[in-house]
Protein backbone atom coordinates (compact mmCIF):
# COMPACT_ATOMS: atom_id res chain seq x y z
CA UNK A 1 0.00 0.00 0.00
CA UNK A 2 1.44 3.39 -0.92
CA UNK A 3 1.97 5.72 1.75
CA UNK A 4 0.83 9.84 1.65
CA UNK A 5 2.27 12.35 3.22
CA UNK A 6 2.17 15.61 1.56
CA UNK A 7 -1.67 16.06 2.44
CA UNK A 8 -1.95 19.94 2.57
CA UNK A 9 -1.22 21.28 6.08
CA UNK A 10 -3.86 22.62 8.40
CA UNK A 11 -6.19 19.78 7.45
CA UNK A 12 -8.53 17.73 9.28
CA UNK A 13 -7.61 14.45 8.41
CA UNK A 14 -10.21 11.18 8.96
CA UNK A 15 -9.35 7.59 8.79
CA UNK A 16 -8.48 4.18 10.36
CA UNK A 17 -5.27 4.17 12.74
CA UNK A 18 -3.73 0.98 10.78
CA UNK A 19 -0.27 1.13 12.03
CA UNK A 20 0.90 2.07 15.65
CA UNK A 21 4.80 2.32 14.58
CA UNK A 22 6.23 3.84 18.01
CA UNK A 23 4.18 6.25 20.98
CA UNK A 24 4.22 9.05 19.15
CA UNK A 25 3.83 7.80 15.43
CA UNK A 26 0.94 6.20 13.78
CA UNK A 27 0.07 5.47 10.06
CA UNK A 28 -4.02 6.50 9.84
CA UNK A 29 -5.73 5.03 6.57
CA UNK A 30 -8.53 7.30 5.64
CA UNK A 31 -11.71 5.55 3.56
CA UNK A 32 -10.52 5.10 -0.30
CA UNK A 33 -7.26 6.97 0.19
CA UNK A 34 -3.85 5.92 1.09
CA UNK A 35 -1.86 5.74 4.55
CA UNK A 36 -0.70 9.07 5.91
CA UNK A 37 2.23 9.06 8.53
CA UNK A 38 1.38 11.20 11.37
CA UNK A 39 3.52 12.16 14.05
CA UNK A 40 1.65 13.07 17.47
CA UNK A 41 2.24 16.98 18.03
CA UNK A 42 3.39 18.40 21.13
CA UNK A 43 4.83 15.11 22.85
CA UNK A 44 7.86 12.66 22.56
CA UNK A 45 7.90 9.05 23.14
CA UNK A 46 10.39 7.01 24.60
CA UNK A 47 12.30 5.43 21.47
CA UNK A 48 11.85 1.60 20.69
CA UNK A 49 14.88 1.00 21.92
CA UNK A 50 14.90 2.75 24.80
CA UNK A 51 13.83 1.97 28.18
CA UNK A 52 10.10 2.21 28.18
CA UNK A 53 9.73 2.86 24.09
CA UNK A 54 7.89 -0.72 24.00
CA UNK A 55 5.37 -0.06 26.85
CA UNK A 56 4.77 3.60 25.18
CA UNK A 57 3.99 1.82 21.69
CA UNK A 58 1.52 -0.93 23.01
CA UNK A 59 -0.01 1.81 25.26
CA UNK A 60 -1.24 3.95 22.33
CA UNK A 61 -1.94 0.51 20.24
CA UNK A 62 -4.41 0.03 23.10
CA UNK A 63 -5.82 3.45 22.51
CA UNK A 64 -6.20 3.31 18.87
CA UNK A 65 -5.23 0.60 16.48
CA UNK A 66 -7.47 -0.08 14.37
CA UNK A 67 -9.81 2.45 15.51
CA UNK A 68 -11.45 5.35 13.27
CA UNK A 69 -9.90 8.75 14.49
CA UNK A 70 -9.90 12.33 13.42
CA UNK A 71 -6.70 13.96 13.61
CA UNK A 72 -5.68 17.67 13.06
CA UNK A 73 -2.57 18.50 11.22
CA UNK A 74 -0.57 21.37 10.77
CA UNK A 75 2.53 21.03 9.48
CA UNK A 76 5.00 18.34 8.07
CA UNK A 77 8.34 17.66 9.77
CA UNK A 78 11.49 17.01 8.39
CA UNK A 79 10.88 13.21 7.44
CA UNK A 80 7.66 14.56 5.74
CA UNK A 81 5.13 13.13 8.32
CA UNK A 82 1.90 15.11 9.18
CA UNK A 83 2.19 16.85 12.57
CA UNK A 84 -1.12 16.21 14.18
CA UNK A 85 -3.19 16.11 17.41
CA UNK A 86 -5.13 12.98 17.23
CA UNK A 87 -8.45 12.66 18.64
CA UNK A 88 -10.78 9.13 19.37
CA UNK A 89 -14.29 10.02 20.01
CA UNK A 90 -13.37 13.46 21.18
CA UNK A 91 -10.55 12.41 23.55
CA UNK A 92 -7.38 13.99 22.97
CA UNK A 93 -4.80 10.94 22.46
CA UNK A 94 -1.90 12.80 22.70
CA UNK A 95 -2.71 14.17 26.33
CA UNK A 96 -3.90 10.80 26.96
CA UNK A 97 -0.32 9.77 26.25
CA UNK A 98 0.34 12.80 28.81
CA UNK A 99 -1.51 11.37 31.20
CA UNK A 100 -0.56 7.54 31.41
CA UNK A 101 2.86 8.77 31.82
CA UNK A 102 4.10 7.30 28.14
CA UNK A 103 5.51 10.30 26.55
CA UNK A 104 7.04 13.74 27.26
CA UNK A 105 5.36 16.68 27.20
CA UNK A 106 7.88 18.47 24.21
CA UNK A 107 7.96 21.96 25.25
CA UNK A 108 9.99 22.87 22.36
CA UNK A 109 6.93 23.26 20.28
CA UNK A 110 4.63 24.86 22.82
CA UNK A 111 4.26 27.56 20.74
CA UNK A 112 2.49 25.70 18.06
CA UNK A 113 -0.54 25.08 20.54
CA UNK A 114 -3.46 27.23 21.67
CA UNK A 115 -2.66 28.56 25.20
CA UNK A 116 -5.55 26.19 26.17
CA UNK A 117 -3.70 22.73 25.06
CA UNK A 118 -0.18 24.20 26.54
CA UNK A 119 -1.96 24.40 29.96
CA UNK A 120 -3.43 20.90 29.79
CA UNK A 121 -0.61 18.93 28.25
CA UNK A 122 2.05 20.52 30.99
CA UNK A 123 -0.71 20.00 33.53
CA UNK A 124 -0.99 15.94 32.26
CA UNK A 125 2.47 15.68 32.33
CA UNK A 126 2.78 16.98 35.51
CA UNK A 127 0.24 15.14 37.16
CA UNK A 128 1.81 11.78 35.80
CA UNK A 129 5.00 12.48 37.02
CA UNK A 130 3.91 13.19 40.49
CA UNK A 131 2.03 9.62 40.71
CA UNK A 132 4.64 8.18 39.15
CA UNK A 133 3.18 6.60 36.22
CA UNK A 134 4.69 4.74 33.24
CA UNK A 135 8.11 6.10 32.30
CA UNK A 136 8.36 7.87 35.73
CA UNK A 137 8.97 5.34 37.92
CA UNK A 138 11.92 5.39 36.61
CA UNK A 139 14.04 8.26 38.61
CA UNK A 140 16.68 8.22 35.78
CA UNK A 141 14.14 8.86 32.67
CA UNK A 142 16.30 9.99 29.85
CA UNK A 143 14.17 12.29 27.44
CA UNK A 144 14.06 10.94 23.87
CA UNK A 145 15.70 13.91 21.93
CA UNK A 146 18.58 13.25 24.73
CA UNK A 147 18.54 9.81 23.91
CA UNK A 148 18.81 10.72 20.05
CA UNK A 149 21.73 13.23 20.75
CA UNK A 150 23.43 10.73 22.83
CA UNK A 151 23.02 7.99 20.12
CA UNK A 152 24.52 10.19 17.21
CA UNK A 153 27.69 9.46 16.18
CA UNK A 154 30.45 11.89 17.11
Amino acid sequence: MGCQSGLPVNKELNGRVTKVHDGDSVHITPGGSKRVIVRLAAIDAPEIRQAHGIKSRDYLRGLILNRDVTAYCNKLDKYQRQICKVTYRGTDINVEMLKGGHAWYYQRYRKEQTKGDQRKYKNAESLAQKAKLGLWKNTQAVAPWEFRSLAQPQ
